[in-house]
């Protein structure tokens, strides 16, 4: 699953550079991108660009008939291109901050020619030393034992404890990974996200008319029209919700030919909290006589007349919102131009905000943030040490009861179980005291431990090419003084 795409794998590494897709990826960082079965909207994806001949990271805004539509979380434009699921490599898994800019370290021609000096010399000293160890166990191949390998080679653990050894090696191995992802980077990061000022003002009016036919009760409600024949006053009412500031309130008065005119009707108020609500009153008659005055020296209609009540607000930041409601004045009527939905009016503005946010760790479509996976690292490698801690006391309370049993435990790899065999004749033998010191003269020549019990006694040995070394478990050395007989090596 890890194994790079280049040598058949499935998983792509990309090291990131450029400012695109800040501020989740900075220059530097490492990308592990896997084939997905189904690429979404949303997602961040890697795919062949063949305008820029390279691999591009972006994410997803748009999919329609087939075809990709990709943005930078840090671009207002969109790309160029739109590939199809062919060009797509794979979707993002995991991140690694500065994880591009270490492998790019890695790779960099200092080390890997260090590297391969290292395995050219390793190479050479090995393949000599498999050629000498070819030649030894040659000379002792016909003394082998015929009983099954799995009896002759003794693990260093009972096969009881091997589940529980290789769960610990998992545990430990998995927190290690997710600890370094976790404390690789800070447990947050700045993030912005697009917040609306929630700033509104709600309009209404009303008008006084007394009992007539036009009007259920005595009182005129917007949205509804308001006769002239009945009253030419009206109560305009609005509410604002905001921040704390300043208020005026002004009528912008127009006629189609393109008269205007603008007429206070507040001076400023000002107010700290974040609700105002305030009433003015419009005379329609003296709105129309200015409409007419000014129409008798310009020569234009004087009507329809266009009412436009515009409270302006100015906040203690300096922000200001001029919100209108638009009255359509005849000699008949008036009445609201448009629909009711105008009675309201929100400030549609957006305004970049930063904020922490914690950071997530994905893989494979799964994310965590990276204050949990600290803890879950925790927890698991606190598993795999009570795992270790458990293999261990175990260990030592089934130790083998006799010193041939724990050297067949610990040396198991160098020890080869043969038929009792006798001296050369001619052959130096030489008693070592410990069975270390056998061991490491074995590794020193590049031979095996030939080790065989006889009478209860384990007898280990290993032949150079002039000299036999001995060590019996449980036995007294022979004197140096002593020349040894040939019977300590016969069966």
């Amino acid at each position: 699953m890890a194994a790079p795409a280049q040598l058949g794998g499935t998983t792509t590494y990309l090291a990131t550079h450029g400012i695109s897709m800040e501020p989740e990826f900075r220059t530097g960082d490492l990308a592990v991108v896997r084939p997905a079965r189904d690429y979404q909207v949303g997602d961040v994806v890697a795919y062949r660009s063949e305008l820029m001949q390279t691999a591009v990271m972006h994410r997803i805004v748009a999919v329609e008939n087939g075809y990709y539509t990709f943005k930078g979380d840090n671009n207002s434009w969109l790309d160029p291109e739109q590939p199809t699921r062919s060009d797509l490599i794979g979707a993002l898994t995991v991140r690694i901050p500065e994880g591009g800019a270490w492998l790019s370290r890695a790779a960099s021609p200092p080390v890997l020619g260090l590297l391969a000096f290292a395995l050219l010399a390793s190479g050479g000293a090995a393949a000599t030393t498999r050629r000498r160890r070819k030649r030894r166990r040659a000379a002792v191949s016909r003394h082998i034992s015929t009983r099954p390998a799995q009896q002759q080679v003794l693990d260093g653990l009972p096969s009881s404890l091997r589940i529980s050894a290789a769960l610990g090696a998992v545990l430990a191995l998995m927190g290690v990974a997710l600890g370094v992802l976790a404390w690789f980077g800070p447990a947050e990061e700045p993030s912005t996200s697009q917040v609306k000022s929630g700033i509104r003002m709600d309009f209404s009016y009303t008008a006084a008319v007394g009992q007539s036919p036009a009007y259920d009760g005595t009182t005129a409600h917007s949205p509804d029209p308001v006769f002239r024949k009945l009253t030419n006053t009206v109560d305009v009412h609005f509410a604002y919700h905001g921040d704390p500031g300043t208020l005026t309130v002004r009528a912008d008065l127009s006629t189609p030919g393109g008269w205007h005119s603008s007429v206070p009707l507040t001076g400023p108020a000002t107010f700290t909290a974040n609700h105002y609500e305030g009433t003015v009153r419009l005379d329609l008659t003296t709105l129309e006589a200015k409409a007419q005055a000014a129409s008798a020296v310009t020569g234009l209609p004087a009507g329809p007349l266009t009412i436009a009540l515009t409270p302006q607000v100015t906040s203690a930041t300096g922000t200001e919102f001029q919100p209108e409601l638009k009255l359509n004045l005849t000699p008949l009527q008036l009445a609201l131009t448009g629909t009711p939905d105008t009675l309201t009016v929100t400030d549609a503005t957006t305004t970049q905000q930063a904020t922490m946010v914690p950071r997530t760790i994905a893989w494979t479509g799964v994310g965590i943030s990276a204050a949990t996976a600290r803890v879950v690292s925790a927890v698991l490698l606190l598993a795999a040490l009570a795992i270790g801690v458990m293999i261990v006391i175990f260990a030592r309370r089934n130790a083998p009861a006799d010193e041939a049993a724990a050297i067949r435990r610990r040396y198991a790899s160098l020890l080869v179980r043969v038929h009792p065999m006798p001296a050369p004749q001619g052959r130096p033998l030489i008693d070592v005291t410990t069975f270390p010191t056998l061991a490491k003269l074995a590794e020193r020549y590049g031979l095996l431990v030939l080790h065989w019990n006889r009478s209860g006694v384990e007898t280990f040995i290993v032949q150079d090419e002039n000299i036999t070394y001995r060590y019996r478990a449980g036995s007294d050395p022979v004197p140096a003084d002593r020349t040894p007989a040939l019977a300590d090596l016969q069966p």
